[in-house]
């Protein structure tokens, strides 16, 4: 695991999930970490967990959807590091519901926290690898951002956003010598679920809510898991990295037959089988 020895990363929404699950292995693997998080409790916690193993680290508290905290935490980050290797984007949050209940500020919401989030972050540390001509990024998307998924308009729109951006700015950044991959994990078993909202017109659709945690819980992947291949992507400076693997099949079936998959998602959206 020397690929990662020394190098200085940044991970976003570092608290719970994939992003501590990142920064576990991102310590495993010898690299220094700058870490964030909405709540400043989970930050501390990892960070004081991760310097009883040695790692040089430190924890940041920001709401990655605030312009004014990410530029804050830009600043002190450059005073206190000087430089960031890998540049790990993984902030965001899960929104769910019928179409017909959204709100503009529940579109808003989404795309504050999953896409602005991520371009905050992009406008004030790309510079500096630019000029350095050197550097990774990982953006954290998700297979809901490969497939359409019926109930999960506003995650999907944002979603499928990063994706666009990740293939886009892969090509561009290859100018430059820094790499960028997407992840695109499945069903993983995390608190996005739990911290996300689901609109359905029932006491903000706790019921739906409570029913797709259970179901995230069973059958979801662990987020170490999901964190293991995504640096086994950024060593082989993999383009996408669906995880698993196997939570990639309906993304498959979508390539081989676009009309299939669409015929089955709206099969299961019209029986309620998602719920």
């Amino acid at each position: 695991m020397g690929y990662f020895k020394g190098k200085t990363a940044i991970i976003t929404g570092a608290g719970s999930g994939i992003g501590r699950a990142l920064a576990m292995e991102m310590a495993n693997a010898g690299a220094r970490l700058a870490l964030t998080d909405i709540k400043l409790e989970r930050i501390e916690e990892l960070r004081k967990e991760l310097e009883k193993t040695g790692t040089e680290v430190q924890g940041y508290q920001v709401d990655h959807s605030d312009w004014a905290q990410v530029k804050e935490f830009s600043e002190k980050f450059f005073k206190e590091w000087a430089k960031v290797d890998v540049l790990c984007l993984n902030a965001g949050v899960g929104i769910g519901g019928r179409i017909e209940q959204t709100k503009i500020k529940d579109w808003k919401w989404a795309i504050d926290n999953n896409l602005w989030s991520v371009i905050y972050m992009l406008n004030l540390f790309l510079p500096e690898m630019i000029s350095r001509k050197e550097g990774q990024i990982l953006i954290t998307a998700s297979g809901g951002g490969l497939i359409g998924i019926p109930g999960m308009t506003l995650y999907c729109t944002t979603k499928f956003a990063l994706v666009g951006m990740g293939e886009a700015l892969r090509a561009e950044l290859s100018k430059y010598n820094i790499k960028l991959s997407v992840l695109c994990p499945g069903i993983i078993n995390t608190r996005i679920i739990q911290d996300g909202e689901i609109f359905s017109g029932d006491e903000q659709g706790e019921e739906i809510k409570s029913k797709v945690r259970d179901f995230y819980q069973r059958f979801g992947a662990e987020p170490k898991k999901v964190a293991r291949e995504a640096l086994r992507g950024l060593r082989w400076n993999q383009g996408i990295i669906p995880s698993p693997w196997v939570h990639s099949l309906l993304w498959i079936l979508k390539r081989i037959c676009p009309s299939f998959y669409q015929y089955l998602a709206g099969l299961i959206w019209r029986k309620e089988w998602l719920v």
